[in-house]
């Protein structure tokens, strides 16, 4: 009897099903930033993702031609600022030079900024895709 007792409690207080990851979507939403990059500069630009999904980031171009730094982030709404999470550096072209999926629905960003090869101000068109 008072095993049976046990293995009924027992069975109460078992560890709950953990659940499932949400499945990532394929991007569907494009937004495009413009901006102008000063030498030493960093511009943050700012989007919602709303579903859990890819992620491609696009520098179409920058005019004149210079590589800049290019990072996705979280946004801190204390320096409004835009915290990189991961980047690199890039030139214009017409392929994703970064792509990944974004796991929590929510606020990113872009970081643009100069490398430290800038010796003139630049102007950017830089294309992201998500969900």
């Amino acid at each position: 009897m008072v095993a049976l007792v046990l293995a009924v409690l027992c069975a109460a207080c078992s560890d709950p099903d953990v659940p499932l990851a949400p499945t990532p979507v394929e991007p569907t939403i494009s937004e495009s930033f413009t901006g102008t990059l000063n030498p030493f500069g960093t511009n943050p630009h700012y989007f919602t993702v709303t579903r859990v999904g890819g992620l491609k980031v696009t520098v179409n171009s920058v005019t004149p031609s210079a590589a800049i730094g290019v990072a996705v982030g979280t946004p801190s709404p204390a320096t409004g600022t835009c915290i990189p999470i991961t980047g690199l550096t890039a030139v214009g072209g017409p392929d994703a030079q970064l792509s990944g999926t974004a796991t929590i629905p929510g606020g990113y960003c872009i970081g643009v900024s100069d490398v430290g090869n800038l010796v003139e101000t630049v102007n950017y068109v830089i294309t992201v895709l998500h969900s």
